[in-house]
């Protein structure tokens, strides 16, 4: 029961995380952010649908209540990536959401790797390659969010 309810809890993340990437590559006034939007989305996009098979091999499918989750966090996200005050502020906390989240993913990723030993149908999943390119994913996330933090924490 733990492991469904820790699977559905990433699961709506990483809803929130795609509408995130959609509302960034479709909507954002820089091309350098829609263009990192467009790259990273599918990669998310891949680790969602592993996610989702994973939920299935258990037999757990998504949570209702986490889905919904998702989808407020993901309002919330977007509400942040309008246009209504500083831009690259709204901007620095979506980076920051999604920087939380995909390091979240790669705690996952690791605590997934560890139960396989105990839980048979985990181990046809590579959470060595999962867990390399959620590192991968977060320091390039991060490494956007740390170019603006000067230009959004710094008084002019």
């Amino acid at each position: 029961m733990s492991l469904t309810t820790y699977i559905n809890d990433h699961l709506g993340g990483a809803t929130t995380a795609i509408q995130i990437l959609e509302a960034m590559r479709d909507q954002h006034d820089d091309p350098m952010f829609r263009d990192f939007a467009a790259v990273l989305l599918p990669e998310i996009v891949a680790d969602d649908r592993t996610l989702r098979t994973i939920a299935q091999k258990i037999g757990s499918g998504p949570s209702v209540v986490k889905e919904v989750g998702g989808w407020i966090l993901e309002k919330a996200a977007r509400l942040k990536l309008g246009h209504t005050g500083s831009a690259d502020f709204a901007m620095f906390e979506s980076l920051e959401l999604l920087a939380l989240g995909i390091h979240g993913k790669l705690c996952l990723w690791k605590a997934l790797r560890v139960a396989a030993q105990q839980d048979p149908r985990l181990r046809e999943f590579g959470f060595e390659v999962l867990m390399s390119r959620a590192q991968q994913q977060y320091e390039q996330v991060e490494s956007h969010r740390l170019k603006l933090a000067p230009f959004v924490l710094v008084a002019n």
